[in-house]
């Protein structure tokens, strides 16, 4: 049986024109999170969340005049989220990345022994990117593992290409015994207002689109088993650690 638990990884003060095409100003405070899964192959980690180096540096990855504000606790990092519900870093086998951004694979260096499951377009896509900072990631200690389309992780977990966000992002798909098929969407979905309304803020729009209905046929509509990359309100209603979901 799967074992699913949601653990906070931070933070980000950022303006809602971030996640809508038609949002404005307004600064709005999102949750980032990551998912670890006990599988019967061993542990998966879904993101590794924003590096701890922002607890005292908000700034360290894009400056002090970004308008996007990193917000954390020593608490907030990934190693002592793991350690609150028995987990070290070297129990963890495999890493899904749903894609190389700071604030979902900041922390990937803590995790040397994992496999790092990655979409092979997006691996190719980030590399050297400025705004895909490579010492969060690009580490040379780590394995990746170049994905290409829907793959199986383990018994129960499947990664599915969402792209829009940036090319060769993905989903994970869950299938849990008894809360039933669930998925993890990254930044395919920021909000479960982007799912209800089919709109996001996106570098591919058409394909953000598709991945956002895709996401909905998944879950047969049924929004309640959706988890989005960055909502608020959402986090709210969730379980976290140590709580799960079976």
């Amino acid at each position: 049986m799967i074992e699913l638990t949601l653990l906070r990884t931070g933070l980000i003060d950022l303006p809602r024109s971030t996640f809508f095409p038609e949002g404005g100003p307004e600064i709005i405070r999102i949750p980032v999170w990551s998912a670890l899964l006990r599988t019967s192959e061993g542990i998966v980690l879904f993101d590794t969340g924003l590096h701890p180096v922002h607890v005292d540096r908000p700034d360290a990855t894009y400056g002090p005049k970004s308008s996007v504000k990193p917000v954390m606790v020593r608490d907030d990092a990934i190693v002592a989220r793991l350690a609150s519900v028995g987990v070290r870093p070297d129990d963890v086998a495999i890493v899904v990345n749903s894609h190389l951004h700071f604030d979902h694979a900041g922390n990937n260096g803590a995790f040397p022994k994992a496999r790092f499951v990655v979409q092979g377009e997006h691996l190719a896509y980030a590399k050297g990117k400025p705004n895909f900072p490579g010492v969060y990631w690009d580490i040379p200690e780590l394995s990746y593992l170049p994905v290409a389309g829907r793959t199986r992780v383990a018994p129960g977990l499947e990664v599915v290409p969402t792209p829009g966000h940036a090319p060769g992002h993905q989903s994970l798909i869950v299938d849990l015994q008894e809360t039933g098929r669930v998925v993890l969407c990254g930044d395919a979905a920021f909000t479960r207002e982007n799912l209800e309304r089919g709109v996001i803020q996106a570098q591919d729009d058409g394909a953000a689109t598709e991945s956002l209905a895709l996401i909905r046929s998944l879950v047969d509509d049924d929004l309640d088993r959706v988890f989005p990359s960055h909502d608020a309100a959402g986090w709210l209603g969730w379980r976290h650690a140590p709580e799960i979901y079976r």
